[in-house]
């Protein structure tokens, strides 16, 4: 999100902060559920109930809309409006060939586009935030203010949600549409398992492999993207950027060093240079047939997004409710998980480790 200038004092629905509510609720990041909203209003005081924004801070939208792991595999995207039981998604697919041309006609061969449409289901989960008059009165004395901090913890969890359900879905209903996440969606292929290490005790567990083989693990992978593309990833490595998602639990081999110094990090650095990102994803730990996976994700950095991360609002604010001394407020979300747009820029590999929890 563009920064803005704030104020941290004050609710987002002050004055001072009306730049970034504005963008924040056209990127649906933050809206609220009553039917008339709040005036804007201009004075610092955080004791005066003021609408169902009052204890949210600039502080907290920055909480909710800090890049989490999914969004480093791929920016969440707003998709449907708030009610929708399911979203279509269109997906574009550009075809097309050459033919001769003779200085005569213009009756050769034509450009094609085809159009196909998906459709995900929408995932609505709330959390809610409680305070006391002696919780108030107990963080005030140490200058805290409780209730802000409370709504802030709230759409922190609300935020670590939406990345999980980027990863695994959500299980709906019967004869409701579905919500994927990268490690269940249909649409890619199945995964593959890296190379043995040749050893006597065959092994294909990174730790047991040479910086070398970790490495080449990594070259098959983007050699097999660029067989499955057709080209087009190698004709367009350019353009974009190579996507090496590692599960948490084998990352860290990727840093350890041969007789020479060398480390299969560094290997692929000077092979793809800054092409090449390497995320660490805690959701890929065991992920597959009780061992760590990897994938490597094709993404044109001015092209249609390779996978969406895809959501409906952030968050809903709901009206402060106070029942005696207990003030409390419900925010929801909603998704819909992650979409494969283009599967042949996907490739996933198994059998590289398995983490133990500690």
């Amino acid at each position: 999100m563009t920064k803005f200038k704030v104020n941290n004092a004050v609710s987002i629905a002050h004055t001072d902060n009306r730049d970034l509510l504005a963008a924040a609720r056209a990127k649906g990041v933050i809206s609220v559920s009553n039917i008339t909203a709040a005036p804007m209003v201009t004075t610092p005081n955080i004791n005066v109930p003021l609408g169902a924004l009052n204890y949210i801070r600039p502080k907290a939208i920055e909480v909710l809309t800090a890049p989490r792991v999914s969004d480093t595999i791929a920016r969440p995207e707003k998709n449907g409006r708030w009610g929708d039981k399911a979203v279509t998604i269109k997906l574009k697919e550009y075809l097309g060939t050459v033919s001769p041309d003779d200085g005569l006609t213009a009756d050769g061969l034509e450009q094609k586009t085809n159009y196909s449409y998906v459709m995900r289901g929408v995932y609505y989960y709330m959390d809610s935030w409680l305070a006391t008059d002696l919780e108030d009165a107990t963080s005030a004395a140490m200058n805290e203010n409780y209730r802000a901090d409370q709504a802030t913890g709230t759409l922190r969890t609300l935020a670590i949600a939406r990345n999980d359900f980027f990863f695994t879905g959500v299980q709906t209903a019967s004869g409701m549409s579905p919500i994927y996440g990268i490690l269940n969606e249909p649409n890619l292929a199945a995964y593959e398992t890296v190379a043995s290490n040749g050893a006597e005790t065959p092994s294909t567990y990174w730790i047991n492999k040479t910086p070398e083989q970790i490495a080449n693990d990594v070259v098959t992978a983007i050699s097999q993207l660029y067989t499955q593309s057709n080209g087009i990833v190698e004709d367009e490595l350019e353009n974009g950027t190579i996507i090496l998602a590692v599960a948490v639990g084998s990352i860290g081999q990727l840093d350890r060093t041969n007789m020479y110094g060398k480390s299969a990090r560094a290997i692929l650095k000077e092979t793809y240079g800054n092409r090449l990102k390497i995320v660490a994803v805690p959701q890929f730990n065991n992920a597959d047939s009780n061992s760590d996976v990897f994938y490597v994700i094709f993404q044109m950095n001015d092209g249609p997004a390779t996978i969406l991360n895809s959501y409906i609002e952030l968050a809903r604010a709901y009206p402060i409710f106070q029942k005696d001394s207990v003030v409390s407020q419900k925010i929801s979300a909603a998704t819909s998980g992650a979409v494969v747009q283009y599967p042949w820029a996907v490739v996933r590999y198994n059998g590289i480790g398995q983490t133990t929890a500690r």
